[in-house]
């Protein structure tokens, strides 16, 4: 018999027997004590839930009968799996991303010998490249089960903290994204994963409802939005406080004097909240363009001076 239909049968008898010692599999399928070992191991490697136990009466236990189900790929189901396996591989971040090496393992190893070669001789034969992604996402996981548990959350956005109360996660460009509901904003915003460094559960009663909620809808109302490029001149103490609170997400160029200018691209969804965070920077920064931050920056500061007026 050979190894890969002794690992099959075994999966089977294991599954039916459900508690087992390792010299009655032995007997059972004729082989050695240690052979059965390594056999359990490899099982436990691509999946089956073992529990083993010791003493008099110990032996070992399948945990979850759901988890042994077998099925079968023809030969182009297989390569199939493979490639769209291989296409996250250049990803920085993933939302399950040490679940997807294990997958990636799993999947390896249950392949018989003959189907193992065929992948090691086209693998070299194709690839995949994410462009553009130059900044980790290390909370994709947490904001896509808060999405899929309909929950909202407090982030910290560039610094600045925000609730919102996630739609889903999608990728353009080798970049994160997570569609959300701001309560600030009450409506849906376009947040950069990788400019989240920080979440935490909110206790609000009053969420909102976003099981039903189309992800596509939703990015295609937020990316249909206009595009507009940024410039903002910084003094050296803005350009300290621009590295200091704050990933270089745009581009940062700096002069012999310290002196600095942000460039990059920013979208409409963008322009009330790069507003907030740039007045904090006070006359340290000086917003050039687009001219629609520049008008909203000027609107809040009436507003700030109408809410002062009247105080001494």
């Amino acid at each position: 018999m050979s190894k890969a239909i002794r690992l099959n049968e075994l999966r089977l008898y294991i599954n039916r027997v459900k508690k087992f010692k390792v010299d009655d599999l032995a007997k059972e399928f004729n082989v050695s004590r240690r052979t059965i070992l390594r056999d359990l191991e490899e099982l436990s490697i691509l999946g089956v839930p073992l529990i083993s136990a010791v003493g008099a009466n110990g032996g070992y236990q399948v945990l979850e009968e759901k988890n042994l189900l077998a099925v079968s790929f023809t030969k182009e189901e297989t390569f199939s799996i493979f490639f769209a396996l291989l296409s996250l591989k250049h990803f920085i971040s993933l939302p399950f991303e040490s679940e997807y090496n294990s997958i990636i393992k799993k999947f390896y190893l249950n392949l018989n010998g003959k189907m193992k070669d065929e992948i090691d001789l086209i693998k070299n034969k194709i690839d995949f490249k994410i462009d553009n992604q130059s900044k980790e996402s290390p909370l994709l996981k947490e904001l896509f089960m808060a999405a899929i548990g309909n929950e909202p959350l407090w982030i910290s956005y560039l610094g600045v903290k925000r609730e919102v109360q996630p739609v889903g996660l999608f990728s353009q460009y080798g970049r994160w994204y997570c569609p959300s509901y701001c309560y600030l904003r009450k409506d849906f915003r376009l947040f950069r994963c990788d400019r989240i460094s920080e979440i935490e559960r909110s206790t609000r009663s009053d969420k909102m409802n976003l099981k039903d909620t189309n992800l596509n809808d939703i990015i295609k109302i937020l990316t249909t939005k206009k595009e507009y490029e940024l410039k903002v001149e910084l003094t050296p103490e803005g350009v300290e406080k621009y590295k200091s609170s704050v990933s270089l997400y745009y581009q940062i160029s700096i002069d012999s004097r310290g002196y600095g200018v942000i460039k990059g691209s920013i979208s409409e969804t963008e322009i009330e909240f790069l507003a907030d965070y740039f007045i904090q920077m006070g006359n340290h920064a000086k917003v050039v363009e687009p001219i629609e931050l520049v008008a909203e920056i000027k609107k809040k500061i009436l507003v700030l001076n109408d809410l002062y007026r009247d105080l001494v």
